[in-house]
């Protein structure tokens, strides 16, 4: 340590001024270095720290919580309750099918199918879970079915292919044409998340549908239909022959609180629109030539009266077996003329570059056309037991079929729309039975006269493009 001596000096005062100065310098120094010194000691320390430092860690505890008791559903309890207070109407299956389903993306997005979705007519396969799903939104398209205007996401169309459809005074084989194209242009004009079918029927129980359930209109689908629905009516010689199209339609169910339980009476156009509410169309459009014949199972009836035949009725109330025999004899033959007759005037038509007449029955044409008819038959068993079914046990039926296939759902009641095809010089636009479907069923009933050229066509039918 240094040691300061203190000593009275007799030096004058600057001297002593130049003294402190120096040992005031001196003490900085010596501060500034000790300063520095700890400075570089703590450095270190830190900096020695930093280095050795390990990876943090965590260390768990165990900690009890309370436990909470698990209480018990009640869902199936009131599912079982509400399942009671249901009005679903009983239903007895005949038939059971499984069928994979399959998904075609709608392209209106421009995305194509997802998993190469087509079959072997080259259409797109179906979208069945969105035919049997609610309201999509965004598929709604709008239609004018020769009158009938609608809007919707699931429509399908029903046209009558019997001979009925292409007589002279409904405009023939051109006014059948017509109507096919004009379905077909209905179709290339929906939007493509729209779901449509197709189906023709012949009395009394032929329907085959374009596929087995709803599809997208996409540009594969509608070429597919065109090729499917070419063939019907498309020339004399296949006039009402529809067996040969692929989609064969039969009942595979029966609806226990229907006056039709049994199927009987579900023919004519019946037929399809029982399938195409089994589909959930929302929209139902179907073009035929008139009421039709629809009636109760005839078999069924002689049973219940006691009767294994019409011919043993007949013998009951005393037609002997003789009688009717010469009966059905005499009908051969009138028949045979009759067909005769058609074939000789066809044959005239056909050279003289007409189109070939198409007839509803021979009888109708013998009585009309030949001017001649049967003998008196036997008396009617149709007539003698009220074997034709009334609009009422008709629209009782299909509110059956509606409650079964729309019910659990909770869908609304789809349109249907009746529009019948009537000759161009005839008067009766209305048809009593026919109106009373649309009214029960929200929909339109319209008729469209036939014609022999687009002019008339056009001139009598509200055929525009306009939805």
């Amino acid at each position: 340590m240094w040691k300061l001596k203190f000593t009275k000096s007799k030096k004058s005062p600057d001297a002593l001024k130049g003294k402190a100065l120096v040992c005031s310098t001196e003490a900085a120094a010596i501060s500034i270095g000790i300063h520095v010194a700890l400075i570089l000691f703590a450095g270190s320390i830190v900096a020695i720290r930093y280095v050795q430092k390990r990876d943090a860690s965590f260390e768990s505890a165990n900690i009890e919580r309370p436990k909470l008791e698990r209480t018990k559903l009640q869902m199936p309890a009131k599912a079982q309750n509400l399942q009671k207070k249901s009005s679903r109407p009983k239903i007895t299956s005949r038939m059971a099918s499984v069928s994979k389903a399959s998904f075609a993306l709608p392209d209106m997005m421009g995305l194509g199918d997802i998993g190469g979705g087509f079959d072997r007519s080259g259409g797109e396969r179906s979208l069945s879970s969105m035919g049997s799903a609610g309201s999509l939104g965004f598929g709604i398209s709008g239609v004018n079915f020769f009158g009938a205007k609608s809007k919707g996401e699931k429509m399908i169309f029903i046209i009558d292919a019997g001979k009925g459809m292409v007589t002279d005074g409904k405009g023939g084989y051109y006014t059948y044409q017509f109507a096919k194209d004009r379905i077909n242009r209905m179709i290339d004009g929906m939007r493509s998340a729209t779901l449509f079918n197709v189906m023709v029927f012949t009395a009394p129980n032929t329907t085959r549908m374009f596929r087995p359930n709803l599809v997208p209109a996409t540009p594969g689908n509608r070429n597919a239909l065109k090729t499917w629905f070419a063939p019907v009516n498309a020339s004399p010689s296949v006039v009402g022959k529809i067996k040969d199209l692929t989609g064969e339609y039969q009942p595979s169910l029966t609806y226990a609180d229907s006056p039709l339980r049994k199927n009987e009476g579900v023919t004519g156009w019946i037929r399809p629109v029982q399938a195409a509410m089994e589909q959930k169309a929302d929209n139902i459009f179907v073009l035929t030539d008139g009421w039709g014949s629809h009636t109760k199972d005839l078999g069924d009836v002689l049973m219940e009266k006691g009767f294994n035949s019409s011919d043993e009725w007949r013998e009951s109330i005393g037609w002997t077996a003789e009688r009717i025999a010469l009966y059905k004899k005499d009908k051969d033959v009138f028949k045979a003329k009759a067909e005769k007759a058609l074939a000789e005037e066809n044959e005239a038509r056909e050279k003289a570059g007409k189109p070939k007449k198409f007839i509803i029955n021979w009888q109708n044409y013998m009585s009309q056309e030949l001017k001649f008819n049967l003998p008196d038959g036997p008396p009617s068993i149709l007539v003698r037991f009220d074997l034709h079914l009334k609009p009422e046990e008709i629209i009782e039926h299909l509110e059956q079929v509606y409650k079964f296939n729309y019910g659990p759902q909770k869908l609304g009641k789809p349109k249907i729309h009746m529009v019948k095809l009537i000759a161009s010089d005839s008067n009766k636009t209305a048809d009593a039975e026919l109106q009373t479907i649309p009214k029960a069923f929200r929909g339109k009933f319209e008729v469209l006269r036939g014609a022999k050229t687009m002019e008339d066509l056009l001139k009598y039918n509200n055929v525009s493009d306009e939805p």
